[in-house]
């Protein structure tokens, strides 16, 4: 009887520290690819720039389109993209 005590104890046990394991994270990037070089800057009406998080290690910089279309990723490192937040960063700190 205690044996069955002991075995039903330790797989208690067992199954609290199993069950109370951490997983693997999960990758959510909301780029699931590099992104594209270039849009047009007459049809973006919103830039967001979300950096990285321990969801996503990705610098992830995503553009809304005026004209109703699907939400675009921009490459980081493309040129155009960099001269584009440079400018937007300018803009916005002559406006305060």
């Amino acid at each position: 009887m205690k044996t069955f005590a002991a075995v039903a104890l330790l797989s208690c046990l067992l199954a609290i520290k199993v069950e109370g394991q951490a997983r693997a994270p999960s990758i959510r990037c909301l780029c699931a690819h590099k992104g594209v070089n270039m849009v047009p800057p007459k049809l973006i009406e919103k830039v967001d720039i979300i950096p990285p998080t321990p969801s996503c290690g990705n610098l992830e910089i995503v553009v809304t389109l005026k004209n109703g279309a699907e939400p675009k990723c921009l490459s980081p490192d493309s040129k155009f993209t960099q001269k584009h937040l440079i400018k937007a960063l300018e803009k916005r700190t002559l406006q305060k």
